[in-house]
């Protein structure tokens, strides 16, 4: 099996590769647009995305990303904590004026770096393994937030770990292929769904469905529809998968409330 993951070796996202399959022939890639693209096409078997984190909340390109699929579907996923650390040529953090990382990485460190280094410059880049890779040809000045892996790959000094706000940090991933995920004991959905007008109580019906059926909702979010302010996509994910005569049942009439509904994957919940 080929999985692609956002690289260089040493990211977030290469860690929860080698955890998920670490059988497989893992593939970096320079981009989400990319993993997705590649499995789409049948490039590579699977990819490994980061969908949503506990404390910055959902990855908006991953989510915008798989409207578009035809062929790729959710078929598994993995929560994976998140330590970030600070890492750098240098040995003292005094000396630090620029900080590389991925953006939701930036994003989950906002107040350790609003306390001890205030004036340092957060400049965003593709992956926290990247940072590394730039902070180290930038020279002494420079840092990287990243995992203890990366600092090691890299060869770079930890000055500061677990910078990361939230002690809980979790990043959940999904993992898209072409293939269709075994059977599951334990399965979960993953839908998304528009209406075709604004009305009062049209979410609510549609919650109303799982709730009449008793049918528990893990996640709910929603996106800009990219047509006209006030027009959304909603994201639920559900217990259950299609083949349950009562999320069947839901889903028919989810259908006929809606404009689209497009079932992104039933895959084994972790």
């Amino acid at each position: 099996m080929e999985l692609g993951y956002l690289g260089p070796q040493g990211s977030h996202s290469h860690e929860a590769a080698k955890i998920y399959a670490p059988m497989a022939v893992l593939i970096p890639m320079a981009s989400f647009y990319e993993i997705i693209q590649a499995v789409e096409e049948g490039e590579i078997d699977g990819g490994i995305l980061p969908i949503e984190n506990s404390t910055e909340g959902a990855v908006t390109f991953v989510m915008d990303g798989l409207l578009k699929t035809e062929k790729a579907k959710i078929v598994g996923e993995l929560i994976l904590p998140v330590y970030h650390n600070l890492v750098s040529l240098n040995d003292s953090i005094e000396e630090i004026d620029c900080i590389y990382s991925h953006p939701q990485a930036i994003e989950q460190c906002r107040e350790y770096f609003r306390r001890y280094i205030p004036e340092a410059l957060l400049i965003p880049c593709e992956s926290t393994s990247l940072a590394c890779a730039k902070a180290k040809r930038k020279g002494r000045n420079f840092a990287a937030i990243a995992n203890v892996e990366a600092a090691l790959i890299y060869d770079l000094n930890v000055l500061q770990y677990n910078i990361q706000d939230n002690f809980l940090n979790q990043t959940r991933f999904i993992i898209i292929s072409r293939e269709s995920s075994l059977e599951c004991l334990c399965c979960k959905t993953s839908i998304a769904f528009t209406f075709p007008d604004d009305k009062p109580g049209a979410l609510h019906r549609v919650l109303k469905e799982f709730a009449d059926r008793d049918i528990n909702l893990t996640r709910i979010e929603s996106r800009p529809a990219k047509t006209v302010i006030g027009k959304y996509i909603f994201y639920i994910d559900f217990m259950g998968t299609p083949k349950d005569s009562i999320v069947d049942e839901a889903l028919c009439e989810i259908k006929d409330m809606t404009v689209f509904l497009k079932i992104l994957g039933t895959y084994s919940a972790q």
